[in-house]
């Protein structure tokens, strides 16, 4: 089985909620699952639909041994599809659309079943495409069920959300997430660190540590500083950068920022001393800034086609000039 069609332990009172719904009937057509990235929403969603799809359900959950259980497992159910951006791309497609909405027009192939779609992340819809799906929320055909993925529901047009019934996904209490965190990486003792460097998510946490992020945003850390003492070039520094992933690099950024604003306005403590001179540059700045970031963010999210080392150039002398003049 590729994937555990059970939801993780910090979500009990959501699948609970859901069983409920389920075992009264109740059951919406459409379902918005919001909260941040990096906390197990598609792994939920997934269990869900493992769930709705299995013959031979166990109370609210999916036996895992009948033959729906096994062609989900395989990624070859023919009653469910998923709608994510293709290999390459940012966005999904308004062909991909379309396909979906010639899906849920198909009766399903088991007597009494589901058609079942996955969009994740729903933010990943232009208007166009979002649009189309809004014509198949607000004309569902049969006993269709959608479930849309959001690591930011605001961002989803009210149209959306108000046909869906959304489901908040908060983080998981830490002490949870720290125990599952340490029984993932066998006795490693960074779990704490890499925990808060994720902001609590747990799963990000652990991405972060399989792809050694910690080390690489040490290097960034000291980059930044080089950056602002002269020691290092805006230009070749955005030479450096622009072989890394835009968003993940640009995501660091934030956190960063926004662990500094933290520090500033209720003193919580910097995961890295490498900031604390940054500490310097007054509040208006540094959203002033961080509002750069985002809509850069942003832009490159919606499949803008920019100059990333360009973009990168000017982002690092604007914070280069912000950071000299307060120094």
């Amino acid at each position: 089985m590729a994937e555990p069609m059970i939801s993780y332990a910090w979500h009990a009172i959501q699948w609970q909620q859901l069983a409920q719904l389920h075992e009264e009937q109740r059951l919406p057509h459409a379902l918005l699952l919001g909260g941040a990235p990096g906390i197990g929403k598609l792994r939920f969603a997934r269990a869900l639909l493992a769930t709705l799809l299995c013959e031979q359900p166990k109370g609210f959950q999916a036996c895992g041994a009948c033959q729906a259980c096994q062609l989900h497992a395989s990624g070859s159910h023919p009653d469910l599809r998923e709608l994510t951006p293709e290999e390459g791309k940012r966005q999904i497609g308004i062909d991909q659309v379309r396909s979906l909405q010639q899906f849920t027009a198909q009766s399903a192939h088991r007597d009494g079943g589901r058609k079942l779609a996955l969009i994740h992340p729903a933010e990943a819809m232009n208007k166009y495409t979002a649009n189309a799906v809004l014509k198949t929320l607000e004309e569902p055909a049969g006993d269709t069920v959608l479930i849309l993925l959001s690591h930011s529901p605001s961002q989803l047009l009210p149209t959306i959300r108000s046909r869906c019934m959304q489901m908040n996904f908060p983080l998981p209490v830490r002490e949870q997430a720290l125990a599952w965190l340490e029984t993932q990486l066998g006795g490693d003792d960074s779990a704490e660190r890499l925990l808060d460097e994720s902001g609590g998510r747990p799963l990000a946490a652990l991405q972060l540590y399989e792809a050694d992020g910690l080390a690489q945003w040490q290097r960034q850390d000291e980059a930044l500083a080089a950056l602002v003492a002269g020691r290092k070039d805006a230009v070749a520094l955005a030479e450096e950068w622009q072989e890394q992933d835009s968003i993940e690099l640009l995501d660091w950024w934030l956190r960063r920022l926004s662990s500094l604003i933290r520090h500033k306005s209720a003193g919580q403590p910097m995961t890295t001393d490498i900031w604390l001179p940054f500490a310097v540059l007054p509040d208006e700045r540094l959203h002033g800034f961080m509002d750069e970031v985002l809509s850069v963010r942003a832009k490159l999210l919606r499949g803008a086609a920019l100059n990333k080392r360009l973009l990168l150039e000017k982002l690092l002398l604007d914070w280069q000039s912000m950071l000299r003049s307060h120094v």
